[in-house]
């Protein structure tokens, strides 16, 4: 089996629209009333003094006070996961190596939110390969984080299936999959490059074709929406169609245009269980996703995953599909978990810079974390991991050093070397010593979440005040 068919196997597994500037909060001033003048009355007929008594002066308005950690602090760190009730040896977790502070604004906004002062979610967009796409790192991420914060939607997916594994937790999602044609980076091209912010995306020219994603029932999160963003592409010769909400006939939407954009249909609805569908009444319709939210500020994880997905393909994206989406989106982090598809070290650190470039230019002063690629052994009598992950794990690390961007070692809080196998061994990883099941992208999630909950903490340390203006 070739590498690339290794990759995009369906035994792998899975497991981010202006950016607001963050500006880290101040201390407001402290006004303190001086006490009144006291006076004294004296008359030359009695020797008795008379003395205004000081009142006392009033406390300290607005001053604030660090954070009660009660509103941010999570469950420790799972001891089984799943089916898994022994887990293999793990290290502690790595920190972010974050020198320059990129991360800032994203923990000052993490602050405001565990003050209750948010008027916004913090959105995290993550970009992945295979190990991405059924949304199991992800959807552990989302899951603890709105536990703890609420539940404020899904976020992103898209409205095609691309590879018949994708997949997302807690959203449902359906479409005629024979009447669509599936477009995506890395195994289904097209030549004008709009491919969307996610690098995946679905058309059709045929008359009712459809496509369907709505809440879930009986899962931790996910069953509520108030607010969705339907995204597709207007083009010159774009074809129409219609957008039902629970059923009923919302809006019937033309695609043409004289130039080339991604844009969106924003849908308002009352808080509670709903499904959004989606029809093609005619002509070519290219759909890229929807975005599924709440009111109530909370946090929310756009997974963003491709099969064989490396820094290479994201150039191949148009600004005209990506952009709009990106500032509609609103990151306040973007996360790339991409590396197992890496094969030409001398070329990583430019396509990097061009990747991460147009993500600046459309949203500036957006956060970036890197992250090493997974573990890899390349036979199960292996006795050290593939030497190329290693190469890279530090490369990349180096990479982000000298770009002034976060770092997470992926590979170290996996356990490092050998530590795939030893995934497999126990449920956590697939036999290809590729893939992370279900279970093991839970736990790496969990882990995750973890590591960039200690920078935030650190980041407390530092500022006690952040969070505090308005």
């Amino acid at each position: 089996m070739t590498r690339t068919g290794l990759f995009l196997s369906a035994l792998g597994v899975a497991a981010s629209a202006c950016q607001a500037t963050h500006a880290e909060a101040s201390r407001p001033a402290v006004v303190v009333r001086p006490p009144p003048v006291v006076t004294t009355t004296t008359t030359t007929t009695t020797t008795t003094s008379h003395t205004v008594a000081s009142t006392p002066p009033p406390p300290p308005q607005n001053v604030c006070v660090a954070i009660d950690k009660s509103k941010y602090e999570l469950p420790p760190l799972e001891t089984h996961v799943g089916t898994v009730t022994t887990l293999p040896p793990l290290p502690p977790i790595p920190a972010i190596v974050d020198e320059s502070h990129d991360l800032a604004p994203f923990y000052a906004k993490l602050a405001k939110l565990a003050r209750g002062k948010a008027t916004d979610h913090v959105r995290i967009a993550v970009y992945g390969d295979s190990n991405m796409t059924m949304d199991y790192m992800t959807g552990a991420m989302r899951r603890l984080l709105q536990s703890k914060f609420g539940d404020g939607g899904h976020g992103y997916v898209a409205m095609a299936r691309p590879w018949a594994w994708y997949h997302h937790m807690d959203v449902k999602q359906e479409l005629s999959e024979s009447k669509w044609t599936k477009i995506s980076t890395s195994t289904d091209h097209v030549r004008d490059g709009h491919y969307g912010l996610a690098n995946v995306a679905t058309e059709s020219d045929k008359a009712g074709a459809w496509s369907m994603v709505g809440t879930i029932d009986d899962q931790p999160v996910g069953s509520k929406v108030s607010a969705i963003d339907v995204f597709y592409m207007k083009r010159p010769g774009g074809g129409s169609f219609g957008i039902k909400v629970d059923g009923e006939q919302a809006v019937t939407l033309s695609s043409a245009s004289n130039e080339s954009a991604a844009t969106w249909e924003h849908f308002d609805m009352p808080d509670g269980a709903h499904k959004l569908e989606l029809v093609v009444n005619g002509g070519n319709v290219r759909l890229l996703g929807a975005s599924l939210e709440r009111s109530t500020p909370s946090i929310i994880i756009d997974s963003l995953g491709t099969g064989a997905l490396n820094y290479e393909q994201m150039q191949h994206v148009s600004d005209a599909s990506r952009d709009p989406m990106l500032k509609r989106r609103k990151y306040d982090l973007v996360v790339f978990l991409i590396g197992t598809n890496l094969f030409a070290p001398g070329l990583h650190e430019r396509w990097m810079e061009k990747d991460i470039g147009m993500i600046e230019t459309a949203v500036p002063h957006t956060p970036i974390l890197i992250l090493s690629p997974p573990d890899i052994e390349l036979q199960r009598t292996d006795t050290h991991s593939d030497p190329r992950i290693v190469a890279l794990q530090k490369q990349l690390g180096d990479i982000a050093k000298k770009h002034d961007w976060a770092y997470w070692n992926f590979w170290q809080a996996m356990g490092g070397d050998m530590s795939m196998i030893k995934f497999a061994r126990v449920g956590l990883g697939t036999w290809d010593l590729v893939h992370l099941t279900r279970d093991g992208g839970f736990l790496m999630g969990d882990r995750f979440v973890h590591a960039i909950w200690d920078g935030f903490e650190g980041y407390l340390k530092d500022h006690p005040d952040a969070g505090c203006s308005d």
